[in-house]
């Protein structure tokens, strides 16, 4: 076959004279009677035709014809370079002699010379499916992606695009939005960071052959925070942003392999953030701002996609996690050793400090419930941080003593007779069984917004409030109520053995004290006065407040008077879910205890109250009916 007669076929012009020959090399000479089928609709498309002589009729799958090809022409070529199987029919209208270019030939030609393949896409407008193998083997060899399967990885090659970059020119620039991931095939690239008034001379790197770039601002959906310069022609392979969307949706372990090998330092606009959320948290909250600005360079963006996990249980703490994106779940296995949540995360928030701090291993669980970015302070970064600014390592030494991560649980020798004589539930034990039921009580300090239980959770602990307001919400959202300090929450369904009918979030800074189920049933075995208020909770009838023992007066403890917060003073407050509305004051156990408790005007204000009634009985009332004496 003439190399000539090929080059003047638009999809192999512009191959030099030895990549025509290699075409040549396999192709297959064949020839037809007039009438015979070359092949039919439907079937799979295993050759690409060219006509050398004669003439073909194209049909549809009506038999109707669509076209007549003479010398020169391609058969199938859409379907054959699309991988796809034949649309139409092809007779020959005459004896033809053709050439065939076998699909398995071509795909390993294309593994040895995958220059062929990348012009013979180009001139087609899009990748060829015989340069699928290549691109999967090259894919294959990135750190990243090398664990996928053939069926992530095939879909993801078939839907890169080969783009030349001529020298001296940007692929993209520092502040653009990401547009796709990319492969550089040849040449070379250079990462430009911006410059910084830390930094004004950053110094750039080097992206070799063979590598995935551009994949964490994808990820993130963030701006590039460095501009991609060629100091050479490169070809790279890049697959667009939607597609990469796409496909991850599909393939989950597309986005979790990219995600576990991708990191990098905060851009400016991140960081100038990072001052801001460091400020705001209690941990980084007393620095000041040049020494939040060093911490903020040290933090390093990670995204971690949904139902992905950032840490388990036991592992080494070496890090401190800031949600910028996204939330986190954080959960444990309680002593009966049920998984349970201990708290969400979300933007703005951290968590991971302490056992970073204290350098005690992983006390929880965290697992990103959505696609998640966080900015992760590592403790090597941190020690150095602390070494060269004793200031940072000051502000974290009181910030460790001052609050744990998340609900934590710790001894609990600070708490004593005296606070435990604080709950009316508590009040009139003696201090032996005061010890008693600070041995199975644990602690926990909360933060406005943080869950303490949801609704239909498997109940696991009774809740003594300390200090700060918890509220109480219905599922359905029907309505919520608060509990204040000295008070109980979750003890219907503790006692039931049913799951929470509310879910109880910190509206304010909070300091609990719990005892999950375990302990609690410990207690009421031993405590039989313990167990008996609260079978007394628990058999309190709909509407009722519950009445308590009411412990000797105590300097500087008076009883909650708190309303209601959702509702008006005044007001009955529903008795949702069967548990006991919030007491705005508790009655006396004598019935009558309630009149002496009256203030003076009050008493006044019942007095007139009982003369008028008397007056409407005794006046009004027989005038009316028609009654004389």
């Amino acid at each position: 076959m003439s190399v000539e007669f090929l080059r003047a076929t638009p999809l192999f012009h512009d191959l030099s004279e030895t990549e025509l020959e290699e075409i040549v090399s396999i192709l297959r000479e064949e020839s037809q009677p007039g009438g015979a089928t070359i092949f039919r609709s439907d079937e799979n498309c295993s050759d690409l035709y060219l006509i050398r002589s004669g003439f073909v009729r194209l049909f549809d799958s009506y038999g109707s014809v669509l076209a007549t090809l003479g010398p020169g022409s391609l058969l199938g070529e859409a379907e054959f370079l699309r991988g796809l199987a034949h649309n139409t029919s092809a007779v020959a209208a005459s004896d033809v002699h053709l050439w065939a270019l076998p699909d398995a030939e071509l795909r390993q030609l294309l593994q040895r010379q995958n220059s062929i393949g990348i012009k013979l896409s180009q001139n087609f407008g899009e990748q060829i499916s015989q340069l699928e193998d290549y691109l999967v083997e090259q894919l294959v060899r990135t750190r990243a992606l090398g664990g996928l399967p053939h069926r992530v990885i095939g879909p993801m090659a078939r839907s890169m695009q080969p783009r030349q970059l001529q020298r001296g020119s940007f692929l993209y620039q520092t502040g653009q939005q990401a547009e796709a991931l990319y492969l550089l095939e040849r040449g070379a690239l250079e990462l430009q960071p911006s410059p910084t008034p830390e930094e004004p001379s950053p110094t750039a790197s080097m992206i070799e052959p063979g590598n995935l770039f551009g994949v964490l601002p994808l990820l993130t959906n963030k701006a590039y925070d460095a501009s991609a310069f060629s100091v050479d022609d490169c070809l790279i392979w890049s697959l667009p942003a939607a597609t990469f969307h796409s496909l991850s949706s599909q393939y989950p372990h597309l986005r979790r392999a990219l995600g576990r090998h991708s990191r990098s330092r905060l851009s400016l606009i991140d960081q100038t953030q990072a001052v801001v959320r460091l400020a705001q948290t209690p941990l980084f909250g007393k620095l000041e701002p040049s020494n939040l600005h060093a911490v903020a360079q040290r933090l390093v963006l990670q995204h971690v996609p949904s139902g992905e996990s950032i840490y388990r249980l036991g592992e080494s703490s070496d890090a401190l996690f800031l949600v910028d994106d996204g939330e986190v779940e954080l959960t444990a296995e309680n002593e009966s050793g049920v998984l349970q949540e201990l708290a969400r995360v979300d933007v703005g928030s951290y968590f991971g400090a302490m056992g970073l701090l204290t350098g005690e291993d992983r006390t929880e669980n965290a697992t990103a419930i959505r696609n998640t970015n966080l900015w992760v302070l590592y403790r090597s970064d941190l020690e150095e941080l602390v070494g060269r600014l004793p200031d940072i390592g000051e502000a974290l030494d009181q910030a460790a003593g001052a609050r744990s991560d998340s609900r934590p649980e710790t001894a609990n020798g600070g708490v004593t007779a005296e606070r435990l004589r604080r709950f009316p539930l508590l009040a009139n034990l003696d201090i032996n069984e005061l010890r008693e039921v600070a041995r199975h009580l644990k602690q926990a300090h909360l933060r406005p917004g943080e869950q303490v239980f949801r609704a239909g959770a498997p109940s696991d602990a009774l809740y003594f409030i300390e200090r700060g307001v918890v509220r109480l919400q219905l599922l359905n959202g029907a309505g919520s109520w608060t509990r204040g300090e000295g008070e109980v929450f979750g003890e219907k369904a503790i006692l039931s053995d049913e799951p929470y009918g509310q879910s109880a979030f910190a509206e304010t800074d909070a300091d609990l004290l719990y005892v999950e189920y375990p302990g609690l049933a410990f207690l009421k075995s031993r405590l039989p006065s313990v167990a008996t208020d609260l079978h007394r909770i628990l058999s309190q009838p709909a509407g009722r407040e519950e009445v308590y023992a009411e412990p000797p007066p105590r300097p500087g403890i008076e009883p909650s008077m708190e309303a209601p917060q959702d509702f008006a003073p005044g007001r009955p407050e529903p008795n949702p879910a069967g548990d006991f509305p919030p007491p705005a004051g508790r009655p006396y156990p004598d019935g009558g205890g309630w009149f002496s408790n009256l203030s003076g005007w009050g008493k006044i204000r019942l007095a007139l109250v009982i003369l008028l009634l008397g007056y409407l009985g005794i006046v009004v009332a027989p005038s009316l009916l028609g009654i004389s004496f």
